[in-house]
């Protein structure tokens, strides 16, 4: 189960970072146009669903690498609590994450249900350019669950292991 979800946190990051690439070559191309007196059609909705993806997609991954930002410096000062208040960050977390579920897919479920289409040039279903919301914030909901999990075994989070791994490598390479 851990490769598979693994796999799948870095399966999106990487369609995340392709929607950077889609929002780069769309830049050069309206650059481009515009040198030309071309009109790039569309880009304009173009990029902003891509900045969606590129921002939703991801999460999972850079949190299971310690890439978020999170409440450490008060979380290292709580000393013998660490581990409790260890727990409220991850339960709190994961409360928000799991709201934020929940409220993209009942959004999606009212885009579906009142065929609501995207404005501007590009016409679509409107939960085509949304449906990137509830699957990066299901991610990472799964991945906070996943290591409020491993903190009830007793096990380190993904983000500190990420975090001691990449002090052994900031250390060996000093």
């Amino acid at each position: 189960m851990r490769k598979i979800l693994d796999n799948l946190y870095f399966g999106t990051a990487l369609i995340g970072a392709t929607f950077i690439v889609i929002i780069g070559l769309l830049i050069c191309a309206q650059v481009l146009g515009r040198q030309l007196g071309v009109q790039v059609k569309g880009a304009d909705e173009l990029t902003a669903w891509s900045v969606v993806a590129a921002g939703f997609l991801p999460l999972a991954y850079t949190f299971r690498n310690g890439r978020h930002i999170r409440v450490t410096l008060i979380i290292e000062k709580t000393g013998k609590f660490k581990i409790p208040a260890e727990f409220l960050a991850l339960s709190a977390g994961l409360y928000f994450t799991g709201y934020l579920t929940y409220s993209s897919i009942d959004m999606i479920w009212d885009s579906i249900k009142f065929k609501d289409q995207t404005q501007g040039l590009i016409n679509l279903p409107l939960w085509i350019p949304q449906i990137s919301i509830p699957i990066g914030s299901a991610l990472l909901a799964t991945a906070m669950l996943d290591d409020l999990f491993n903190l009830l075994r007793g096990a380190l989070p993904s983000y500190s292991l990420a975090a001691e791994h990449e002090d052994r490598v900031d250390s060996h390479t000093e």
